[in-house]
């Protein structure tokens, strides 16, 4: 055997068993991941009861309570009150709000007691129910809690997102599948192909799965492991929403003020339109569901013999806007198509845009590629259509 074919067996050995040291390292690394994140659980889709610790912990009933009744908002110093279990105790609380706005994190910061008042045309009072990775699933599992409330608000404001007319872009509503699944059959009970087949359409078994190595789930495992466990609460005083304070602020509407530092990052942050965040949930060429618009159309349909429905769209950085190749400026364009689709069929009224320029919202009034401030969300009835 010559020395040039016994170096190359050797280079291939050297290389396998190098390989396999790199797949080993690898799948214990995933099992690694997995383990945490199937135990921190941030989002407890694994683990569905909230679980108390300590017997001197608050209730997320007092909880409620005192947020509504306080004068500032609850400062949140930490992430141990999953918003999910917060905003469904918001959505059972008897308020006297006019109106309750679902949606995601581009929503929290509509208010009725903010300077800035966002929606005053179509309700003077209002209790923000936004929720983190918002999803269709979210809205139709947070509903059961309006319908068992006894004194439920008589509009319910639904925003629509670029991802929102699909399933399972995101699993945090999981914690809630029962309620998802008890007001899907009431909702759908008159369409048996579409439940048949749901299952199937949302792959949620597989995506399920597959977060438990999701890297965007483990660093919130890694914060929630490293967080001190305290469910006590603090009042904020009276303090500039501009500006806010070291922590974020819940507002007695549910509304958000974020924190003092993220502000000032904010001003700070070059949009560019490309590098940043504004793909969010977007998978190119699956704009739409079909069965997800007919569950969201027989959704609304549902609400309408209780409450008044509104559509609502908040706007994206005009950067954004600027880069007509990103998928999520051709997912917007479609979606408010559709959205204006199932609105006329519904008979219901469209407030606000995707798009910056129809309500006039300039870049400073965004604090980053996604996420409007309450200026621009206070022109939002500036763009409106009933059907």
């Amino acid at each position: 055997m010559s020395n040039d074919i016994k170096n190359n067996l050797i280079n291939n050995k050297s290389f396998l068993f190098y390989l396999k040291i790199v797949i080993y390292f690898f799948f214990i690394l995933m099992i690694v991941v997995a383990f945490i994140n199937y135990k921190m659980d941030p989002a407890k889709i694994y683990h569905k009861n909230f679980e108390s610790t300590n017997s001197e912990e608050m209730s997320l009933t007092e909880f409620t309570k005192k947020l509504v009744q306080s004068n500032n908002g609850i400062i949140i110093k930490n992430d141990i009150w999953n918003d999910r279990d917060i905003v469904h105790a918001l959505a059972d609380y008897q308020t006297n709000a006019e109106c309750a706005v679902f949606g995601s994190s581009q929503v929290m910061q509509i208010s009725s007691i903010r300077a800035e008042k966002s929606l005053l045309k179509t309700c003077s009072s209002l209790i923000n129910l936004g929720l983190n990775g918002a999803t269709i699933e979210d809205y139709i599992a947070l509903s059961k809690k309006i319908f068992l409330n006894k004194k439920p608000p008589k509009t319910i404001i639904i925003a629509i997102h670029p991802w929102s007319l699909n399933f399972n872009r995101d699993l945090r509503w999981s914690r809630y599948k029962k309620d998802f699944i008890n007001m899907q059959n009431k909702i759908m009970s008159n369409s048996d192909n579409f439940s048949k087949n749901f299952d199937k359409i949302d792959s949620y078994n597989i995506t399920l799965l597959s977060n438990l190595i999701n890297f965007e789930y483990f660093m919130s495992s890694m914060d929630l492991l490293m967080s001190k466990k305290d469910h006590s609460i603090e009042f904020a005083k009276d303090f500039n929403y501009n500006l806010g304070l070291d922590h974020k602020v819940l507002l007695p509407d549910g509304s958000l003020i974020y924190s003092s530092e993220y502000i000032k990052q904010s001003l700070k942050r070059k949009i560019d339109g490309i590098s940043g965040n504004q793909n969010y949930k977007i998978i190119p060429g699956k704009w739409y569901n079909q069965n997800a618009i007919e569950l969201l159309t027989k959704f609304v349909i549902y609400l309408k013999k209780n409450f008044n429905i509104v559509f609502v769209m908040t706007p994206y950085h005009p950067e954004v806007w600027n880069f007509s190749e990103q998928p999520v400026v051709t997912a917007m364009k479609i979606v408010e198509l559709k959205v204006h689709e199932i609105a006329k069929s519904v008979g219901i009224q469209v407030i606000g845009s995707f798009d910056p320029k129809k309500i006039n919202c300039i870049a400073e009034e965004f604090y980053d590629e996604m996420h409007p401030k309450d200026l621009c969300l206070s022109k939002l009835e500036d763009v409106h259509l009933t059907y």
